[in-house]
């Protein structure tokens, strides 16, 4: 074999290795494509559970059928919280879990920024009700129809603040309690 051959069959075989590696073959992609077959899904390789994107317009119905079908059976929320993209939007996740099939399955949904309203998991999950309550406060998503969308953790009239958010207005007030604790921005390597 010469060198460009071994160099070849080298490349070829890191090919091969890449296509496994990004295939969903070895996880509960296919059966999750079948369970949801009438919904607009797109999957993604997480470090732990399969992640699986679903349009906002079809999520609850995505999670009525992930909880009620047979195959599956996705009776536990486990969590909801959200991730603040910034300008791409507010992704809410829900990470769920079959206790009688012992799988993991995440799902996440975009809000854009100028309308972060969804429909409430609480018709399909009642653990959800204080995740999202809490995810509202935190997030400022409004969860639609939610039963009790009452305060949980915040002031009740503090209702445009939210503080998971990234441009929230408490980054500076965060900084000077820093200071007051004893930090200090020079000692500490701080360039500003």
């Amino acid at each position: 074999m010469t060198s460009d051959e071994n160099v070849n069959s080298t490349n070829e075989e890191e090919t091969s290795e890449v296509e496994v590696v990004d295939s969903l073959e070895d996880t509960i992609w296919p059966l999750i494509n079948r369970v949801l077959s009438s919904v607009d899904v797109t999957p993604e390789r997480g470090s732990i559970d399969l992640i699986t994107r679903i349009p906002r317009t079809d999520i609850i119905r995505a999670l009525q059928i992930l909880k009620n079908n047979e195959e599956v059976q996705f009776n536990y929320l486990r969590c909801l919280t959200a991730v603040d993209n910034e300008s791409e939007g507010v992704d809410v996740v829900y990470h769920l879990y079959s206790i009688p099939k012992n799988i993991n399955l995440t799902v996440k949904t975009n809000l854009p920024v100028e309308d972060k309203a969804i429909g409430t998991a609480t018709e399909v999950w009642e653990a959800a009700n204080w995740l999202e309550r809490e995810t509202a406060e935190m997030f400022g998503i409004k969860f639609n129809n939610h039963p009790d969308p009452r305060t949980l953790l915040m002031p009740e009239d503090m209702t445009d603040t939210f503080p998971l958010l990234k441009s929230h207005p408490f980054a500076e007030i965060e900084i000077l309690q820093g200071e007051l604790l004893g930090y200090d921005r020079e000692t500490q390597g701080d360039d500003e």
